[in-house]
């Protein structure tokens, strides 16, 4: 019996933070102010694996998918240098290889680092046993698609690992919505990472590289909906077959039946992800709230499986969970 049947809602939650003591999470440039107070609390809940397993046990999150990106970690105006991406990984890989079936990790990489930035993905990878990549989705001007990721992305087609593209602030926009509060530090990292994500289409990525899987959270959910409005944006959506469709994932932050449904309804069950954005989100992954969300977006019994956590664990490579009983 595997997850896709009765028993027992699997739930793998792919978008939660954690950074240890030693790279301190640090808030987003130019964030609201609601979110700079909150953010020391924060801060040390992201370096506390104990409490975030204690959580998932009291909720029923079987897998948590761990990941830092650079922003999260890098003082803002700073690129990670390289030996600093090799000990945030390589104390991932210690933090994830305790708790195995429990947690799966992503490696912190500079996307934008040209060559040096792929061949720490390969070793994050092949020696560390990393299950995938989180970027951050823009850097200094340039997108996702650009020149100097097209190494990092290669190497992950070719690994057949996910790179988690993970929103940043951009100052223009940030500055720009501030007055929205907090609402206007969303939608200014939703905006960029829905660039990002359109500029792997424009700049012929997602073709040049049929290989690759790239998960971005709700927040870009923007640039799928401009994508799929045109005629080349098609092969990200389920209405391609499956020789020539993108492997574009959205993972959920949060449990908004709505914003769920249209995920679905473009990409397919298949290819979206419960993600809660641990502890930032303003809504617990609990195994209950996973379900009434995914009922309520009206997806049926092996959607909803697909959504709640077999879909992460095809993407990151471990076996379909057998549910208990």
């Amino acid at each position: 019996m595997g997850a896709e049947c009765a028993g027992p809602l699997y739930v793998a939650d792919f978008h939660t933070h954690h950074a240890s003591p030693r790279h301190p999470a640090l808030p987003p440039h130019h964030s609201a102010g609601e979110l700079a107070e909150r953010w020391p609390a924060l801060a040390r809940r992201i370096a506390d694996l104990d409490d975030l397993l204690a959580e998932s046990d009291r909720h029923g999150v079987d897998l948590r998918v761990l990941s830092a990106p650079p922003a999260l970690v890098t003082p803002h105006g700073e690129r990670t240098r390289p030996a600093e991406l090799r000990r945030l990984n390589d104390s991932l890989a210690a933090t994830v290889s305790a708790v195995p079936d429990r947690l799966s990790g992503l490696a912190t990489i500079d996307a934008f680092g040209g060559d040096a930035a792929a061949e720490e993905a390969v070793r994050a990878v092949r020696e560390l046993g990393l299950s995938g990549l989180v970027v951050d989705c823009a850097t200094e001007g340039q997108l996702l698609g650009s020149a100097a990721a097209r190494p990092t992305l290669t190497v992950a087609a070719e690994l057949g690992v996910p790179v988690f593209a993970h929103p940043v602030s951009p100052q223009l926009l940030t500055t720009a919505f501030a007055g929205l509060g907090r609402f206007g530090t969303s939608l200014a990292r939703g905006t960029i990472n829905a660039a990002a994500l359109l500029s792997l289409l424009h700049d012929g990525v997602l073709t040049e590289l049929p290989g690759l899987h790239v998960v971005f959270p709700m927040l870009g959910v923007a640039g799928l909906t401009l994508a799929a409005a045109h005629d080349e944006g098609e092969l990200l959506t389920a209405r391609t077959s499956d020789v020539a469709r993108a492997h574009v994932y959205l993972d959920t932050m949060g449990y908004a039946p709505a914003a769920i449904r249209c995920a679905v309804d473009l990409l397919g069950a298949d290819h979206v992800l419960v993600g809660g954005d641990w502890p930032i989100g303003s809504r617990t992954t609990t195994r209950d709230r996973v379900g009434t969300a995914l009922a309520a977006a009206g997806l049926d019994e092996a959607q909803t499986r697909l959504v709640a956590g077999v879909n992460t664990l095809r993407l990151l490579g471990r076996p379909v969970a057998t549910p208990p009983g």
